[in-house]
C-alpha cells in the first residue's frame, strides 16, 4: 500500500466516523453527507481510490449488509394482519406506480433503466424520517411502511429481472436461469416451512438464533452465514450478489417474528462503519465536477420530479382508504426518497456497463436531491 493509499484509508475511516454527526447538524440524511464527502475527497485522491482494493472491499461488504438489512426490516407480520381490502388498495397504488413508470419511459422514449429508477421504492430512508417526525406509531406511518415494504420487494424483483435481461436477453439461456432461480426459491421456501415446523417443536433451540448471550454470538454468525450463502447462490444463478443478500434477509424475516435484537446488532455493525464506507466509496467513484454540468443537473431534477409525479398518481387509490387528505398529499413525498436503491441501481448499472458514468452521476444526483428535499417537504406537510 502506497503512502497516498494509506492516507486515503485514514481519511475514509475518519469520515465514516465524523460525517454522521455533521450530517445531523446540517439536517441531512447520513447517506447524503457520506456521498458528498466521498465526492469532495475524490478531487484529491482520484488515482488512489481507483487502485485501493481495501476501500472497495469494505464498501462492497457494506453494500451487502445494507441490502441484507433491507430484507430483514420487512415486517411480514404486519402485512399478514392487514385487512384484505386495505391490501387491495395498497397493491393498486403500487400497480399504478409501476404502470406509470413503464408508460413514461416508453412514451417519451427514455433509457430503459429509467423504469427501475421511477418504480423503485425503499424503506431505508423512510423509516428514520417517520421516526424523527414522531409518526412511527401512527396508523398512517404503519400503512405507509406496509406499502413501502411491498414496493421494495417488487423493486428488487424488477431490478434482478432487468439486469438478467441485459445479460442474457430473451434466449434459451434466460429461461434456463429463470427455472434455476425458481428451483432455488422453491427450495428456500420448503426449507423455510421445515424450519418453521422445527422451531415450533424446539423453540428453545431456535431462540438462540435471535438472542444469544454466549460469547460466540451464535445469532450474528447465523445471520452472516445466511447472508453470504444467499449472496453466493445468487451469483451462481446469474443474479447480482446484493439481490441474494436482500432475499436472504427477507427469508430470515419471514421465519422469525421477534428479531429486534439481531436487527439492532447487525445494524450497529453495518451502519456503525461499513455502510458509511460504502456511501463514501460511491462518492469516490464519481467526479464532483460532473455534477456541476448543466445537463446532469437538469436530468437529475427531471428524474426527481418524475419520481414524485408518478407517486402522486399512485396516491389516488388511498382516497378510498382510511387516509386523511393531508396524509394522501404527504404520501407521494414519503415514497419518493428511495436513496439506497437508486444508489444500488447506479452502482450496478455502472459495473455491468448498462449505463455510462455521466448517466450514473445523474442518478446519484437525483438520489441526493430526493434524499434532501422530499423528507423535508414530507415533514413540513405533516406539521401543518
Amino acid at each position: 500500500m502506497s503512502k497516498e493509499e494509506a492516507v486515503l484509508l485514514l481519511v475514509v475511516s475518519l469520515g465514516a466516523f465524523v460525517i454522521p454527526f455533521i450530517s445531523k447538524r446540517l439536517m441531512l440524511p447520513s447517506a447524503v453527507g457520506e456521498i458528498i464527502f466521498g465526492l469532495i475527497i475524490g478531487i484529491f485522491f482520484k488515482e488512489a481510490a481507483e487502485s485501493l482494493t481495501v476501500i472497495h472491499f469494505l464498501g462492497s461488504l457494506g453494500f451487502l449488509i445494507l441490502m441484507y438489512l433491507a430484507g430483514l426490516e420487512i415486517n411480514f407480520e404486519r402485512i399478514k394482519i392487514t385487512p384484505k381490502k386495505e391490501l387491495l388498495i395498497y397493491t393498486l397504488s403500487l400497480i399504478i406506480i409501476i404502470l406509470s413508470s413503464f408508460f413514461i419511459v416508453i412514451y417519451f422514449d427514455q433509457p430503459k433503466i429509467n423504469i427501475l429508477i421511477y418504480l423503485t421504492i425503499a424503506i431505508g430512508l423512510l423509516y428514520p424520517v417517520l421516526k424523527d417526525s414522531n409518526l412511527l406509531s401512527t396508523e398512517f406511518a404503519q400503512s405507509t411502511l406496509i406499502i413501502a415494504s411491498l414496493g421494495e420487494v417488487i423493486s428488487l424483483i424488477f431490478i434482478s429481472g432487468f439486469f438478467m435481461y441485459f445479460k442474457y436477453g430473451f434466449s434459451e439461456k434466460t429461461f434456463i436461469h429463470l427455472f434455476e432461480i425458481y428451483i432455488f426459491f422453491f427450495t428456500a421456501y420448503i426449507i423455510l416451512k421445515a424450519f418453521q415446523l422445527y422451531s415450533w417443536w424446539n423453540p428453545k433451540k431456535v431462540f438462540k438464533f435471535i438472542k444469544a448471550e454466549d460469547p460466540t454470538e451464535t445469532d450474528v454468525r447465523a445471520n452472516f452465514a445466511n447472508m453470504f450463502v444467499f449472496a453466493a447462490l445468487a451469483s451462481l444463478l446469474g443474479l447480482e450478489y446484493i439481490i441474494g443478500a436482500f432475499f436472504g434477509g427477507m427469508l430470515f424475516a419471514m421465519i422469525f417474528k421477534k428479531r429486534e435484537e439481531i436487527q439492532e446488532k447487525i445494524s450497529s455493525f453495518g451502519y456503525g462503519f461499513l455502510i458509511p464506507v460504502f456511501f463514501i466509496e460511491v462518492g469516490l467513484r464519481f467526479d464532483i465536477f460532473e455534477f456541476l454540468k448543466k445537463e446532469i443537473i437538469l436530468g437529475a431534477v427531471l428524474i426527481s420530479v418524475t419520481i414524485l409525479i408518478i407517486r402522486v398518481f399512485g396516491a389516488v387509490p388511498l382516497l378510498f382508504s382510511g387516509f386523511s387528505l393531508r396524509e394522501v398529499f404527504a404520501f407521494p413525498f414519503a415514497l419518493s426518497m428511495p436513496l439506497t436503491l437508486l444508489v444500488a441501481i447506479s452502482t450496478l448499472g455502472l459495473e455491468t456497463g448498462v449505463i455510462k458514468e455521466d448517466y450514473a452521476s445523474m442518478i446519484i444526483l437525483s438520489a441526493l436531491i430526493s434524499g434532501v428535499l422530499y423528507p423535508w417537504l414530507f415533514k413540513l406537510i405533516m406539521r401543518i
